[in-house]
């Protein structure tokens, strides 16, 4: 009689939860950077935490270039971008480095959310400010944390900072450029009038803009005190005066 009840005492236990337990969003990033040491290196739990063959199938992931040197990683940043049960850990370090860990939730609430892993971690090279433009334009639920004293917690994505003098006279020439090649299309002239063209000087961030047009070329010239660039209708850039040294 013991053996028997024994037996159906096994046979009716629950399964083994699977997945590691993170049902708040630093939680998740926690767990993730605990083991990332390891799974850099494809050890610790990585195997167990893997994804079985149908979730991998059901939710599969597009393959990216691992830098493979990279074994450790310090992050002090991190985005989580939420889709439906996937949500992508994408971690800064301060030397412009990102890893990327692709997570799968498997949990039946979100009290008691479990993930396992879609994809082993990826590191490669690129800004917070890019990664982090490209995952607000997809339009996704997107999570800012960061890392102070040791603990991660949510908080407001800061703002990239604003383009360099070179960089934004540069931005509104081709802005120009474009509008006027549109308005050539429709209209088989070029037009002297930036309003006519659609471009709002103001939003440009220059201080002036102009376009001379002479039969069928342009030149526009825009300025931004006291640095001065002019471009052609072919696009050719010639610098009239640098920007000021930083």
């Amino acid at each position: 009689m013991l053996a028997i009840a024994l037996t159906l005492v096994v046979a009716g236990a629950p399964p083994a939860a699977r997945g590691f337990l993170a049902p708040h969003t630093p939680e998740v990033v926690q767990q993730v950077e605990s083991r990332l040491t390891k799974w850099l290196a494809g050890g610790g739990d990585l195997a167990a935490l893997t994804a079985n063959a149908a979730e991998l199938k059901a939710h599969p992931v597009a393959a990216g270039a691992e830098n493979t040197a990279l074994k450790e990683f310090t992050a002090t940043r991190a985005l989580i971008e939420f889709v439906g049960k996937v949500a992508t850990v994408h971690l800064f370090d301060d030397g412009g480095n990102v890893c990327e860990v692709v997570l799968l939730a498997v949990g039946t609430s979100e009290a008691q959310q479990r993930y396992v892993v879609l994809a082993a971690p990826r590191t490669f090279t690129r800004s917070f400010d890019d990664v982090g433009k490209t995952l607000k334009d997809r339009k996704e639920m997107l999570v800012y944390l960061e890392k102070t004293k040791g603990q991660w917690d949510t908080g407001t994505m800061p703002k990239p900072p604003p383009p360099d003098c070179a960089t934004t006279l540069k931005n509104a020439l081709k802005t120009i450029f474009d509008a006027e090649k549109k308005y050539f299309a429709e209209n088989q002239k070029y037009s002297g009038s930036l309003s006519k063209v659609g471009v709002d000087v103001q939003s440009l961030g220059v201080t002036s803009a102009k376009v001379s047009v002479q039969a069928q070329n342009f030149t526009i010239t825009v300025g931004r005190d006291p640095a001065q660039m002019t471009m052609n209708d072919k696009g050719d850039v010639l610098v009239i005066v640098d920007c000021p040294a930083k």
